[in-house]
Order: C-alpha cells, then sequence, then structure tokens
C-alpha cells in the first residue's frame, strides 16, 4: 500500500506527464508557441534527418520525435524507456534546470550536494561527492559527454529538447552509462528569421531573462545567439553572518553556426560560457545519525538549527563554477550513408564551499575545487539498405583533472583542544584519463513490423592519478598553503579499465497502434582512485569497474484514434562491484559493493477525452537491493562488518508518480492554457545502511500554471510550484565521526510562484 495516496488517486496512476501535448522533441525552442493544427512544421534540428510526419491525435497534437538512439523514431515505436520532452514542454511545466526533470520522468531522482548534480535512475546513481568519480548517468549537451557533475549544472536555457534514457546504454552512449543518459540539445539556427524574449519575476526575488535570436545571414550560413540571466534572494539565510543561503546568481550564453555550403554537407558551430556565482546548496543540519549523540559543535556551546531552511554556520556557503566549450559537428549525406564528425573541447573551473560540522562554531568545513579540461572525438557513420540498417562509431576521449580534491580545516577541538582552525585534511590530485571506443549496431526486419538489432561497444580506458594528501594539525589554517604529505605520499598511480559491453533488441509493430519490444544490454563504469586515501595491506589502489546486465520488455500503445496513449515497461537489473563511498573518520572511501539486484516497472497514460484537454500520469516501481554485500558502518566502525543484504540502494525510492491535467481553450486570437500537476516520491534512504536518521520520508508536492498567448507573439504566463510548501530533503549524508556523526543536506525548493512575459518574434 502507498502510504498517503487514496484510492482515487490510485485509480489515476498510470500516466505520461512525460508525454507532452504539444509538438515534436526537436521542433520549437522553449519559448515557441506550438503550432496549432494544420499550421507549417518547424524546422527539424540540424544535422538530424528528415522523418515522416508523426501520427496525430484526434486534437492535432503529435507523437515525440525521439533522436537520442542516434536516429530518428517516435516516441511511441522506440524500442527503449525513453522520456523526450521539447523545448515548448520544459518551458510549459516550468523545467529550469536538471534537477526539475524529476518531476517529469518516472523512475528518476535528483540531489545536489557540494554543487554537484547526483542523478539517479531506477536507483542507479551518484552516491558521493568525491573528487575524480564519474557519474553513472551519462549526461551529454549537444552530442559532447560531459564528465564533471559540477559542470553539468549549465546548458539549461534555449532547448530544443531533452531526452532521458533510462537502463544501461552500454553501445551508443557507454562511457560509465550504467544507469542511463541524458541527452540535452540546444536550438538549432533555422533559416527564417526567428527569436524570442522572457522576462520573469517571482518571490524570493527571483528574475530571469531569456533572449534568443536567429536566422539566415546568407543563402548558405544561419546562425543563433542565446543568452540567459537568472537571480534570486535565498530561500533561507545562515542567521550567524545575516547572509541569504540558497541563492541564485547565473548567466549562461550560447552562439550556434550552421553553415551548407554544398547539398549534403552541414558544419554546425557550438560556442558555450557558463557562471554560476552564489552561496546556494549550503548544508542544512538534520540532527545526529544515532539517537542519544550530541555532535560536537553543539556539545562544545554551538547552535544548529534542525530541519530548517536557514543554517546557523561560521562561514558562508559559496558556489563559483565556471564552465565554457566549443563543438563542431561536420555531417555529409552521401545517400547510402551519413557521415557526422563531433569535435569538442571543454573547461570547467568550480570551487564549492559549505560547513561540514552543521553548527555555528569553527569546528570545520570543506572547500572543494575541481579544474578539468576535456577533449573528445566522435565519428558515426550510419546507413540503411532496404531491410537492413547499420550504424558504426568511434570515440577518442581525453580529460586533464586537476588540481583537484578538497581542503577541510579542523578545529583542534576534535581532540579536546581549544577552537583553532588547522591545516588539517588537505587532499590533491592531478588525474589524466585516456579513452577509446569502438561501436557497432546492426538492424535487420526480419518480417514487416519485426526487426532485430543487435550491437556492442569495445571501451578501454588508462587512469593516471598524481595525487598528495596531509593530516596535519600542527599548522594554522591557510587557504591554498603548501601541503606537507603523510607517509605513502605523493604517489603516482596507473590502471587500464577494458570491457566489452552487448546489446540485442526485438521490436515487433503488433498493428499500427501497439508496439512491443524486449532489449537485453549491458553497461560498464570504469574503475578509479579515491584521490588521497591508502588502501588497507593487500587491497589494489583502484578500485574495480562495476557492471550491469538489464533485462527489459514493454508495450506501447496508442488508442483511440489518439485520444488515449498508454506504455506499459518492466526490467530487471543484474549488478556486480558497485562503487560504494563512505566517510570513514576524514576521508570518503570508494569500495567496491558485491552485487545487487533491481526489479521494476514504469507505466504511463495520457487521455485526450476531448479537443484541449488532457489527462494523464506516470508510476514508477523500483524495488533495489543489494544482493550480496557486507561493509562497516562509518558511524560504529567498533561494529565491524555488517551484512547489508537485502537493504535498498540509496536515493531509490520504491514508489514515485506523477499525475497531471491540461486543459485549452482558444478566443479568437487568444489561447487560454490551464495545467496542474501533482508528484509523489516515496520513502527513500540515502545510506546503504538503511539508517532512518538518513532518509527522507514519502512526501508529494503540487504545481499550477496558467498561460495567456496571442497569435501576434505576446503571452504571459502566472505559475505556483510546491503550492503545499512540503519541505523535504532532496540529498543528505553522515559527516565525519570526528564531528559526532551530524546528518547534513540539502533541500527541495519552498512554494515559488510568479509570472513570466514573453514575445516571440
Amino acid at each position: 500500500m502507498i502510504n498517503g495516496v487514496t484510492l482515487t488517486k490510485l485509480g489515476l496512476l498510470l500516466g505520461a506527464s512525460a508525454l507532452p501535448v504539444a509538438a515534436a522533441a526537436q521542433t520549437a525552442p522553449a519559448s515557441q508557441p506550438v503550432p496549432a493544427a494544420g499550421d507549417p512544421a518547424q524546422p527539424t534540428t540540424a544535422s538530424e534527418p528528415q522523418t515522416p510526419p508523426a501520427p496525430e491525435a484526434e486534437d492535432g497534437t503529435k507523437d515525440i520525435v525521439v533522436t537520442a538512439l542516434r536516429g530518428n523514431t517516435t516516441l511511441q515505436r522506440t524500442p527503449a524507456a525513453v522520456t523526450a520532452l521539447s523545448g515548448q514542454e520544459l518551458a510549459s511545466r516550468g523545467i529550469a534546470t536538471v534537477e526539475d526533470l524529476s518531476a517529469v520522468v518516472p523512475g528518476v531522482s535528483f540531489g545536489k550536494n557540494i554543487g554537484q548534480v547526483h542523478i539517479a535512475i531506477r536507483g542507479i546513481g551518484a552516491d558521493a561527492v568525491v573528487a575524480g568519480q564519474d557519474p553513472r548517468v551519462a549526461f551529454y549537451q549537444d552530442g559532447v559527454y560531459i564528465a564533471r557533475p559540477d559542470a553539468q549544472v549549465a546548458g539549461m536555457f534555449d532547448v530544443g529538447s531533452v531526452q532521458v534514457l533510462k537502463g544501461p546504454q552500454g553501445t551508443l552512449y557507454g562511457r560509465n552509462a550504467t544507469g542511463g543518459a541524458i541527452v540535452v540539445t540546444s536550438a538549432a539556427p533555422t533559416d527564417q528569421m526567428e527569436g524570442y524574449i522572457r522576462l520573469g519575476y517571482g518571490n524570493y526575488n527571483a528574475a530571469t531573462i531569456d533572449l534568443a535570436a536567429g536566422g539566415p545571414a546568407s543563402s548558405t550560413l544561419s546562425a543563433r545567439f542565446a543568452i540567459h540571466y537568472a537571480r534570486r534572494d535565498g530561500y533561507g539565510k545562515n542567521v550567524i553572518t545575516g547572509t541569504d543561503i540558497d541563492d541564485r546568481d547565473e548567466l549562461g550564453a550560447r552562439v550556434s553556426l550552421l553553415w551548407k555550403p554544398v547539398e549534403g554537407l552541414e558544419f554546425l558551430t557550438i560556442a558555450d560560457y557558463s557562471r554560476e556565482d552564489d552561496r546556494a546548496n549550503g548544508l542544512h543540519y538534520f540532527g545526529p545519525a544515532r539517537a542519544g549523540t550530541v555532535p560536537l559543535g553543539l556539545a562544545l556551546g554551538g547552535v544548529a538549527l534542525l530541519n530548517s531552511r536557514d543554517i546557523a554556520s561560521d562561514v558562508d556557503p559559496k558556489v563559483d563554477i565556471t564552465t565554457y566549450g566549443i563543438a563542431e559537428h561536420i555531417t555529409y549525406d552521401a545517400g547510402w550513408a551519413k557521415f557526422k564528425s563531433i569535435t569538442s573541447y571543454r573547461h570547467l573551473d568550480s570551487v564549492n564551499m559549505t560547513d561540514v560540522d552543521g553548527t555555528s562554531l569553527p569546528i570545520a568545513f570543506n572547500i572543494l575545487s575541481d579544474r578539468a579540461s576535456q577533449f573528445s572525438e566522435e565519428l558515426t557513420v550510419d546507413g540503411k539498405a532496404g531491410r537492413l540498417s547499420w550504424l558504426v562509431g568511434g570515440q577518442y576521449f581525453y580529460e586533464d583533472l586537476g588540481p583537484a580534491g578538497a581542503q577541510i580545516p579542523i578545529s583542534t577541538a576534535v581532540s579536546g583542544g581549544p577552537l583553532s582552525l588547522r591545516d588539517a585534511f588537505y587532499s590533491q590530485g592531478f588525474q589524466k584519463t585516456y579513452g577509446i571506443a569502438a561501436y557497432g549496431q546492426l538492424g535487420y526486419e526480419v518480417l514487416d513490423g519485426l526487426k532485430i538489432t543487435v550491437g556492442g561497444r569495445y571501451s578501454t580506458e588508462k587512469k593516471k592519478l598524481h595525487d598528495t594528501f596531509q593530516l596535519d594539525f600542527s599548522r594554522p589554517f591557510m587557504e591554498g598553503g603548501p601541503i606537507i604529505p603523510t607517509a605513502g605520499f605523493p604517489r603516482h598511480l596507473e590502471n587500464r579499465f577494458s570491457r566489452f559491453t552487448p546489446t540485442a533488441t526485438i521490436e515487433y509493430q503488433a498493428t499500427k497502434d501497439v508496439f512491443l519490444y524486449a532489449t537485453y544490454s549491458q553497461g560498464f563504469k570504469s574503475g578509479g582512485y579515491t584521490f588521497g586515501v591508502l588502501p588497507p595491506a593487500g587491497v589494489a589502489p583502484a578500485y574495480k569497474p562495476e557492471k550491469i546486465t538489464s533485462y527489459e520488455g514493454g508495450i506501447k500503445s496508442t488508442l483511440i484514434g489518439g485520444a488515449v496513449t498508454a506504455n506499459l515497461i518492466g526490467f530487471h537489473y543484474d549488478y556486480t562491484d558497485l562503487q560504494v563511498t563512505q566517510v570513514r573518520g576524514t576521508t570518503s572511501v570508494t569500495e567496491n559493493a558485491a552485487t545487487a539486484k533491481v526489479n521494476g516497472f514504469e507505466a504511463e497514460l495520457a487521455i485526450r477525452p476531448f479537443h484541449g484537454f488532457t489527462i494523464g500520469g506516470n508510476f514508477a516501481y523500483v524495488d533495489a537491493k543489494y544482493d550480496k554485500f557486507t561493509s562497516i558502518d562509518p558511524i560504529n566502525i567498533a561494529g565491524g562488518l555488517k551484512n547489508l543484504s537485502g537493504n535498498r540502494l540509496p536515493q531509490a525510492p520504491k514508489e514515485s508518480f506523477a499525475l497531471y491535467a491540461q486543459s485549452q481553450w482558444k478566443f479568437g486570437d487568444y489561447d487560454l492554457t490551464v495545467r496542474g500537476d501533482y508528484n509523489y516520491t516515496g520513502y527513500q534512504y540515502f545510506t546503504p545502511f538503511e539508517n532512518p536518521l538518513v532518509a527522507q520520508k514519502a512526501y508529494d508536492i503540487g504545481s499550477a500554471s496558467i498561460r495567456l498567448e496571442n497569435r501576434s507573439g505576446w503571452s504571459i504566463e502566472a505559475y505556483i510550484h510546491n503550492i503545499g510548501d512540503t519541505k523535504a530533503i532532496a540529498q543528505s549524508y553522515v559527516s565525519s565521526t570526528l564531528f559526532r556523526i551530524p546528518v547534513l543536506g540539502t533541500l527541495i525548493p519552498p512554494r515559488t510562484f510568479g509570472v513570466t512575459l514573453g514575445y516571440n518574434f
């Protein structure tokens, strides 16, 4: 039984908030109006092949076009669990950041910790903030893999589409995609002059400016420019310093150039820049991790605010992230095959700071820094001959990470001394990653409507690490000061990790309205190092790769002339050598758990009983448990190894669902759209030890919006998110035993509301 859910709500659980009422995922950018039935189709994204028109429902809406599988299929005929959202859908739902996607994508959970996005799909995701560690969900911006989690918070502006692929993506998106892949595509230049401006204002003095404009510069060249600015007062305050915390101040810009010198040849250049400089991601205090324990700062007379949007800290949180990059897409259509090259360079500078003892006393704080440059090159060739379709590709990836690491000044009070910050913990590393992959996929339509696809990817990665570490209580704290290495440091390590990951899919178009598929796939996440941690004697310094095998099947149906869309997908994962990170003493240690199993299903339903009205939702059930795993609980090291078999994976609520209703009316030259959303997230743990003090109970939130749009291009929209002002933990963790195990973490946003004015031209 789902706690707090009435039988009436249960009758509506099947749903499709991820099945937009509007246009295809690669059509209008975020602020453009959806074409009415009979209007000319929007131009397709540059470098993507044309597709036949998607089937129309009774109300004139179209099935979504999916491009993330390196081809064009409609959502209802894609043999994969994928959620595709157009730019228009993102704007109408108020989705402005990667974290906002959890409201519309079933089985997906988002958290944020010390400036880094933690994405989990079906219980598979990041579990800690550790320098150099790769995420389990691969993130792509305009076809480019973005390795660092703190670089994934930018880019969600002037979006053409966002597509979320669930389950291991071992062939097409092979690098560390054991959980899935998120593919963000920006709006491309078009051959007609167009653009928009959107001005928003809301509570907490939230102000946003979004501007995009573009069109042809000549008969062969077109361009597009977009800029995004957002600022907001904090959701809370640091009551010690009086400073706003959890505020927002970010700026982003992008320029795209599309050159078509001859028929079939395209050059698409995309350059982007993003900067965030605010006091977001402050860690809030949620009590001790063990009943009866008094955290050190409180025991010494300090103050902590329990489960509050405010904090009581001797230092203010800080986020300073700058990222920029350039990508060159070259596409040549030779008729019998299409050749594509994506060459990219990206750079990241990131500094995040926050209190890690949770109190007003100067016990300790964390300065987490990342500097990374990456270069990648991907080549693909694909074609079709009769019933046979094929794709081959290769990828080279190089990342130069460093200096990266953490500096944690710690007071001598942890050992009974005075409140005097010492240099203490300082871990710093330089890591180079060289990755090469070759992959291929072959599909054959055995009979009309029956297709078999097989593929595979061979990945090999070499990592070189030079790191150092100190734990020095003799010197007063000096930010960025010299390191006095402890025994065993500095060290130089090198390892190679390789694996072949196959996939096989059978799909069958049973009728024009019913599509079935079954998929077998494997995923692989490279091994690596924990910066500044010496393993016990006899244990290799590198943790091993983790591997996942997935079995998935689904049925997708469009019924009653498009008035009903109903999908059901089931899955089973066998997961081995999970990389689990634990805080032990002053360090975070990554180890390989034994095995885990994940079982579940997702259901989606959208009903359009009459023109202009849609009701629907989605439901996800995920049973993610460790199968064989023993580990030491960091809050009770003396207790020795614990058997965690049967415990749930972190950040994996068993049940989550979303319901929505949307109605549209036309009044002469005006269109009025009213929408309401309800989202439920089940109980979730944030530690493999199933500690109820490091968890979040089930919670729900509601949102609503109303939009009035004039055919001349003007629009006004009012919205309210988290109507009930629900306070819930987005993610939490147990801080060090040195500080007597306070539980710290981040909260979901409070109630927000505002108005957005827009004009399309």
